[in-house]
């Protein structure tokens, strides 16, 4: 997603750019999310000053695992996205030095998306997913998914350091 900064300023109206995105790559060595359609990223630039605005939505579909039972669930997602980039001088952009945190420095004519827009869909992944809000998970002993069937184990552990202490009762 390739974006002429100087083309889009000089144009004084809004670029709306789309792209489909391979996303396999990114989760290559990840064993809990795999990528059943590219990323789907539509943007929109607007520049003005030296800033540009990128906003828009990326969407999707992957499969990820509960976190709880690892029963793989397929999610279609709609993520917002939204980004400002500042054009810097190349001495700034050498040292990697901003001023303000509140964008993203660039330096040069053009300004190349993708990097951004891949980080932004990573970061909106949920942290841990779930099947259902409900879900008990995986039997922490036999490996039996407790949504599908109860296990005969004991469900109350006792602490191997306080097992001493079970048989002992305060005189009264």
């Amino acid at each position: 997603m390739l974006l002429n900064v100087q083309e889009l300023a000089n144009r004084k109206e809004p670029a709306v750019l789309e792209e489909s995105i391979d996303v396999n790559p990114l989760f290559a060595e990840t064993r809990d999310v795999t990528p059943l359609s590219p990323l789907q990223a539509k943007v929109t630039a607007v520049a003005a000053d030296g800033v540009v605005n990128v906003t828009g939505t990326l969407t999707g579909k992957l499969q990820l695992l509960c976190s709880r039972c690892l029963t793989p669930l397929e999610v279609e997602y709609e993520f917002p996205y939204g980004e400002t980039f500042k054009h810097v001088s190349q001495e700034v952009a050498d040292r990697g030095e901003q001023d303000d945190e509140d964008f993203v420095p660039f330096h040069g004519e053009r300004l190349e998306l993708r990097p951004y827009v891949e980080e932004e869909m990573v970061l909106s992944l949920p942290l841990a997913p779930l099947c259902k809000e409900d879900c008990k998970g995986l039997c922490p002993d036999c490996g039996q998914n407790r949504n599908e069937t109860d296990c005969k184990c004991q469900q109350q552990k006792i602490d191997p350091r306080l097992e001493a202490l079970k048989g002992w009762k305060p005189e009264a």
